[in-house]
């Protein structure tokens, strides 16, 4: 399976890419129609995600000028970006008034410490698979190392926890299997042995996310006037 993975990474980067890319044009229209912030906010994660697999996916014809400044925003974005799956949550619970404004607390307090981790962190490119990107190097601050672990998982654990909620009040286990599938893939590489491959079979689980952000979000996300 690791020899099949190397061998179709270059090629299966672009179509993780594409296709989160129309599944972001497809969450900002459902937006567009129905004025809900619900898919508004699942397009930003995956907005986020489209640049960060995008930047990989032509990480070897980036010029090495460029190559820090536009992996810096990559990190970056992932750490501002992500946290808004609280906010998915809180509005997919149908929250209002003061639990819907400690959400956005939450998100903001997550998504600063996002920001901060995404400038602090030092990187170094490195190669895998014919894939060429930026990477935190060893010497990156221990908290900013922490901090991101607490993004990959500490935001995932929501949609999987509010997901069986909504799966029970709803009938619908769409936004629980989104978390589900993220943390499952993310889980894959080291459970596997394959901790150089993480970054790249959690896209896999990136890209499960947010198809299941947009099968709740078509039918659940109810149209504000």
């Amino acid at each position: 399976m690791r020899e099949l993975l190397i061998a179709t990474a270059p090629v299966m980067i672009w179509v993780l890419t594409i296709t989160e890319a129309v599944l972001l044009i497809v969450l900002c229209r459902i937006y567009r129609e129905k004025k809900n912030l619900m898919p508004l906010f699942m397009a930003l994660v995956c907005a986020g995600l489209v640049y960060d697999a995008l930047i990989i996916a032509i990480g070897r014809w980036i010029p090495e000028s460029l190559m820090f400044p536009v992996s810096r925003l990559r990190f970056i974005s992932h750490g501002v970006l992500v946290p808004l799956n609280l906010l998915t949550c809180g509005y997919a619970m149908k929250w209002d008034g003061i639990k819907l404004k400690i959400m956005y607390g939450i998100t903001g307090l997550v998504s600063f410490l996002g920001l901060l981790s995404g400038i602090a962190r030092k990187l170094e490119v490195k190669e895998m698979a014919g894939l060429v990107r930026c990477v935190a190097a060893e010497d990156s601050p221990r908290w900013a190392e922490s901090i991101d672990r607490m993004l990959s998982y500490g935001v995932v654990f929501p949609l999987i926890i509010f997901g069986i909620i909504v799966w029970i009040k709803q009938k619908t286990p769409f936004l629980f299997l989104s978390g589900l599938l993220m943390f499952v893939f993310a889980a894959l590489g080291p459970a596997t042995g394959n901790f150089d491959m993480i970054f790249y079979i959690s896209m896999f689980g990136e890209l499960f996310m947010v198809l299941f952000f947009w099968l709740y979000a078509r039918k659940y996300a109810e149209p504000r006037t």
